[in-house]
């Protein structure tokens, strides 16, 4: 281990910035700067949001003030503040009082009478019958059934309540059959560009939508009143701080999404910061009311982001090659389909990068990707070389071949590891088949072609857990014990620095976050262990007592 010497801090000590003392001495600390993998620290000063000083304990404690308050850290662990390179931080807001069914570990949930009982204990409440409600969370490839819900077993418990069941993965839902009509649904619907309204064979409502076909639901994502969107807002943010997270990111916002955080913001309601990327269809909306790259009071409108496929766990991913097991009613040579073909995709990257705006792009079938790859290598010959750090998101099956593309093409990508605890076995057995399945989040490929990745939970599919995402990345275990993929673990240094420095540099903040280093923002975790140092599989059983936002302290673990 490297302690940082004192002449490290030497310059800034002698800035503007340091000459009054530090605010708060953190002292006594095993402070991991992710600046080098044996780098380390036992002290770090703060002074108006800003690190001023880190270095040994008895060199930072010089620079102690009369009015500096210092804290004893007893030989805990200090990293920088976690950031969610992806996820969806405003889905939240409407679903802070709703139902959520998720399977175990996170829930109880793992059959569809499961299911039934804690609709039917919800329902009995005195619930308002004029909104369609959501629940969230269900996951037909672990339930005990091995398929979804369909709307008669969800009428058995619901009454004359409308109600709409959102997967896990966000992409498909099962209504109930007064929720199928209050979302505009009925047995002559047709399927919308990119989504499914299934039916039975005799030409009868399942229940069961998919992809743009659940886009019908989010204008009932509502809260309602504004006092209730401050509490949800505040839920949703300490959820995240508990977490350890410091930046969260809304990654699929629309215009009126965007439009009631920056009501939060404009508020001061703000505890962390959110990078907003605008729906593909609504960018240009947004770009009329939000200017683009700067924070306003923690929010930051940071770019464009595109929906180009759907889920593999739910069968929807577009893949060049059919599924190991095609679903039910689909022909053998079934591959998932794409929510943008090539015209559209080329249409909207364009303007991504005619706009100079950051774009992300959701792809996890192969297919996908391919599409995304075409339109951005048309897009840097028309605009030239700029970094634009484009991000792939999810880029669960991506080939060898299309690694080395996006390298190329100065992409990166932004992996959902957690893919092979929670859907590993699903997609060996079921979804791909066992060598697509020990290849999905390639990490070990991105390392050896040196493409730039990070790694997320895609909260609210999986809680916020930066540390369940760590230990996912390096240990790539199934819930069934087995590893998938060997090859591609990474090592806890690579996993922290995918959740810190490098998810920084996603954003285009690596000169502000991301390091434990002077100059940059005091976000900080405080843990009871060091994921360097414990044995990798007790990475995820790390406890996070302490978030620190610009040196304000945003969550404080009271067991």
């Amino acid at each position: 281990m490297k302690i940082i010497p004192l002449s490290v801090v030497a310059l800034a000590l002698s800035s503007t910035m340091a000459l009054a003392a530090p605010d708060l001495i953190l002292k006594n600390g095993d402070i991991v700067t992710v600046t080098g993998e044996q780098a380390r620290a036992e002290a770090v000063a703060i002074k108006d949001g800003k690190i001023v000083a880190v270095g040994s304990t008895k060199e930072v404690l010089k620079t102690k003030g009369s009015t500096t308050e210092v804290r004893d850290l007893e030989g805990k662990t200090v990293a920088p503040g976690f950031i969610d390179s992806h996820g969806h931080f405003a889905n939240y807001i409407p679903l802070a009082n709703s139902l959520f069914v998720y399977p175990s570990p996170m829930g109880t949930s793992d059959s569809i009478p499961a299911i039934q009982e804690q609709l039917a204990d919800h329902f009995s409440q005195d619930l308002d019958r004029s909104i369609l409600h959501i629940a969230f969370g269900y996951d037909d490839s672990v339930l005990e059934e091995k398929r979804h819900p369909n709307k008669q077993e969800l009428d058995k418990v619901t009454g004359d309540f409308s109600l709409c069941m959102m997967h896990v993965s966000g992409h498909l839902g099962v209504c109930n059959s007064a929720g199928l009509a209050k979302i505009g649904y009925s047995d002559a619907s047709e399927n919308p560009s990119g989504g499914v309204i299934h039916k039975d064979e005799n030409g009868a409502l399942t229940g069961l939508i998919e992809e743009s076909a659940t886009y019908a639901l989010f204008p009932h994502l509502t809260v309602g009143s504004q006092e209730e969107a401050i509490e949800n807002f505040n839920k949703a943010q300490d959820l995240f701080a508990r977490y350890g997270v410091t930046t969260a990111q809304e990654g699929l916002a629309t215009a009126s999404t965007l439009g009631l955080i920056k009501s939060m913001a404009d508020a001061g309601e703000l505890k962390i910061d959110v990078l907003a990327y605008a729906k593909w269809v609504d960018f240009e909306t947004v770009l009329e009311n939000m200017k683009l790259g700067e924070y306003s009071n923690g929010l930051k409108l940071a770019g464009m982001k595109i929906t180009g496929d759907g889920s593999p766990q739910g069968k929807t991913a577009f893949l060049s090659t059919p599924y190991f097991e095609v679903p039910h009613s689909h022909s053998y040579h079934y591959h998932g389909y794409p929510v943008l073909n090539q015209e559209e995709m080329d249409h909207y990257v364009d303007l991504a990068f005619k706009n100079d705006a950051q774009l992300i792009s959701h792809a996890n079938g192969d297919a996908a990707a391919d599409l995304l790859l075409n339109a951005v290598e048309k897009a840097n010959a028309k605009y030239g070389d700029r970094d634009h750090r484009t991000t792939t998101i999810h880029a669960q099956t991506m080939r060898l071949d299309q690694i080395k593309r996006m390298r190329d093409a100065g992409m990166m990508a932004s992996y959902f590891p957690a893919h092979t605890f929670f859907w590993g076995d699903y997609h060996r057995d079921s979804v791909l088949g066992p060598w697509r399945a020990s290849n999905i989040s390639p990490m070990g490929w991105a390392n050896e072609f040196g493409l730039t990745y990070t790694i997320h939970m895609d909260a609210p599919v999986a809680f916020p857990d930066q540390l369940l995402n760590m230990w996912t990345a390096v240990n790539r275990v199934t819930r069934s014990g087995e590893v998938l993929g060997e090859y591609h673990r990474i090592t806890p240094y690579q996993a922290l620095e995918a959740v810190t420095k490098t998810a920084a540099y996603q954003n285009f903040e690596e000169d502000e976050k991301g390091t434990i280093e002077v100059g940059k923002r005091a976000d900080l975790v405080v843990l009871d262990k060091n994921p360097l140092a414990v044995e990798p599989m007790e990475i995820k059983d790390i406890k996070v007592l302490e978030t620190i936002k610009d040196g304000n302290t945003v969550f404080k673990y009271a067991g």
